[in-house]
C-alpha cells in the first residue's frame, strides 16, 4: 500500500497545509455570494474582508491566528448556529406553543449608528396558523425561506423601512398576525405589513389597521443613569433610523433551536443565502 504520508506529518508545514485548506473552505462558503471563481481583491467592502480572512502558504503562525480571530471572532463566524439558552438543556422548553411562528429580523447599519448610543433594530413576527409541529416539513420551510428572500431581499441586500415613533398596529387573530410596526409613515408600515401578509397569502384588510401617534417627543438629548454600578445610557423613547431586514428563521414546538430560514449577514447559516 501506498503510504501518502507527509514527510514529516508532525512538522509545522504539515499543520499549516491542512489548516489553511479546512479554513479556507469556511471562508469561502461564508463570502460565497463573491462566487466560485473568486481572486483575492479589494474592489468592494466584503472582497476585503475574505482577503483578510483567506489564509496563504506565506502565513506564519501570527498572521494564521490573526485570520482566524478576524473571521471567528469580529465576523461573528464562530457563532454560527449557536442558540442563546440560560440554564440546563434539559430544562429549557420551547416559547412558542401549537404553531410555527417566524421571526424576521431588522437592524440599523453599524457606521450610521451615532458615537455613543446603540444600534436601532427591529423584530416582526407571526404564526403560522395551517401548521403544526407535525405538519411542518423542510419542503415546505424552503418554500417560504424562497419567498420571505424574494419579497424582503433586492439585489443581494435587506430591504430598509424606516423606524419611527408611531405606531400602526394590524391584528388578525385567526391568520397569525399580531403586528406593531414602529415607524414615520403609515405608507411605510402598511408596505411591510402587506409583505408579511403575502407570506401566507393573507389579503391585506385595511378595516384591520390601527394608528397610535403618541405626543412625546422621540429627539430628546440622550440622559444616563446608574445601573449596577456603572452610568449608562437611559433607553431612546421610539427612536428614528433606517434599519435594514437581516436575517428569518422559524420556531418549532419540541424544536431544541431554531431554524434559520433566510441570513443576509452569512452568520449563522440558513435554508436560503444569497
Amino acid at each position: 500500500m501506498t503510504n501518502n504520508l507527509p514527510e514529516n506529518p508532525g512538522s509545522f508545514e504539515h499543520l499549516q497545509s491542512v489548516t489553511r485548506q479546512q479554513f479556507n473552505k469556511q471562508v469561502a462558503l461564508y463570502f460565497k455570494d463573491l462566487g466560485d471563481s473568486w481572486i483575492p481583491n479589494v474592489a468592494t467592502p466584503r472582497d476585503r474582508l475574505r482577503s483578510a480572512c483567506t489564509m496563504t502558504d506565506e502565513d506564519n503562525e501570527l498572521c494564521m491566528a490573526a485570520r482566524h480571530r478576524l473571521f471567528y471572532d469580529i465576523l461573528g463566524y464562530g457563532r454560527s448556529n449557536l442558540a442563546v439558552i440560560f440554564g440546563s438543556h434539559d430544562k429549557y422548553d420551547p416559547p412558542v406553543e401549537g404553531h410555527p411562528i417566524v421571526y424576521l429580523y431588522f437592524s440599523q447599519d453599524a457606521e450610521s449608528v451615532p458615537k455613543g448610543l446603540t444600534k436601532v433594530d427591529a423584530c416582526y413576527s407571526f404564526r403560522l396558523m395551517n401548521e403544526t409541529q407535525s405538519s411542518i416539513t423542510p419542503a415546505k420551510a424552503l418554500s417560504l425561506a424562497t419567498e420571505i428572500k424574494s419579497l424582503f431581499i433586492q439585489g443581494n441586500n435587506g430591504i430598509r423601512i424606516t423606524k419611527g415613533k408611531n405606531q400602526y398596529i394590524y391584528f388578525h387573530k385567526e391568520k397569525g398576525y399580531r403586528l406593531r410596526i414602529y415607524s414615520n409613515s403609515e405608507g411605510d408600515a402598511v408596505d411591510i405589513i402587506k409583505r408579511m401578509l403575502q407570506l401566507t397569502n393573507t389579503p391585506y384588510d385595511v378595516d384591520r389597521l390601527s394608528e397610535n401617534k403618541p405626543k412625546r417627543p422621540n429627539y430628546k438629548k440622550s440622559e444616563k443613569q446608574l445601573v449596577y454600578g456603572k452610568q449608562r445610557l437611559i433607553k431612546r423613547y421610539r427612536p428614528t433610523a433606517n434599519v435594514f431586514f437581516r436575517y428569518s428563521y422559524m420556531e418549532i414546538p419540541g424544536s431544541p433551536q431554531p431554524l434559520m430560514l433566510v441570513d443576509t449577514t452569512y452568520r449563522h447559516g440558513g435554508l436560503i443565502l444569497l
